[in-house]
């Protein structure tokens, strides 16, 4: 059996807490929501399950994104280390950049709890439209059973199938991929603050201006997309009006530094913290704010 990593381990470096040790020893802290616990995890097992992936999707996660990625990431932190003012992408690598933030908002198990959520709405619906004869419309070793409970059963022959057609779907003409590269322009944080960014189970953030109790719809726009790169480092996408010109041969990001403890608490921690995620990537100068001890804050 395989161990296959939805988070990809490039990006757990960087938020190793013993970064100079043996590749093999390289830890994180953990907080699981869900436990309210805390516990160190070696980064070859963390945000990973075994046999994840089917062999063609792991490839082609590794082959066509990771290993580029990876490089392309490492060549970020080498300008903004260097106080260098911006990173220059080739077309080729700033497509593949947004094709990899949709594959990260894809890759894990989301995809399976909104299938859930989907039965479960479906199966409700048949029982509102016809009543006690749904049951009887069913066949017999599927009569006690609901939609949800018979998906919760067959998860593991659903979940490869899923990803790979997921996987796969993900191009440049993705409807989601075009949405993200010609309306947001990504600039590079690099966080010179006392407080260290969080990494949490679904990667990247996304936030929405609306109303109090306003449901988000598919069709609407997020404000900002918050992509992590490493402890210090993470990507930041606002929304423009000007669609971008993604033609160019390359693409200049520039990279601010933050410094203001207030700031990144403000924008890019309590900011970063979403519903949805259960697990934290945390530290000494974070943990507080994803648990909510006011004591410590």
């Amino acid at each position: 059996m395989a161990i296959h990593h939805f988070i990809p381990k490039f990006i757990l470096k960087g938020f190793s807490f013993n970064p100079n040790a043996d590749k093999n020893q390289q830890s994180i802290t953990i907080y699981n929501k869900n436990t309210n616990k805390f516990s160190n995890e070696l980064i070859n097992f963390a945000f990973a399950e075994k046999d994840f992936n089917s062999d063609e999707t792991e490839t082609i996660l590794g082959e066509q994104y990771e290993n580029i990625i990876a490089r392309v990431f490492q060549r970020i932190q080498k300008r903004a280390y260097s106080n260098e003012k911006d990173v220059v992408l080739s077309n080729e690598e700033y497509r593949l950049l947004f094709r990899f933030f949709t594959i990260m908002w894809r890759r894990n198990n989301i995809q399976l709890e909104k299938i859930n959520e989907m039965a479960m709405n479906i199966n409700n619906e048949m029982k509102t439209l016809f009543g006690n004869n749904f049951k009887n419309m069913l066949r017999p070793e599927y009569q006690d059973k609901n939609l949800t409970n018979l998906i919760k059963s067959n998860i593991e022959n659903i979940k490869k199938p899923l990803y790979d057609k997921i996987i796969k779907d993900t191009t440049d003409e993705d409807e989601t991929v075009q949405k993200t590269i010609l309306n947001y322009i990504p600039t590079i944080v690099y966080n010179k603050s006392n407080v260290h960014f969080l990494l949490h189970n679904t990667y990247g953030t996304l936030r929405y201006i609306k109303k109090a109790n306003e449901e988000i719809q598919d069709s609407d726009f997020p404000q900002t997309f918050i992509e992590p790169i490493s402890k210090d480092l993470c990507f930041c996408l606002l929304l423009t009006q000007n669609q971008i010109d993604i033609k160019k041969d390359k693409f200049k990001i520039k990279i601010e530094v933050w410094e203001s403890d207030e700031d990144i608490i403000k924008f890019f921690i309590k900011d970063y913290l979403t519903e949805t995620a259960t697990n934290y990537v945390v530290d000494e100068t974070n943990y507080r704010y994803v648990t909510g001890d006011k004591n410590e804050q």
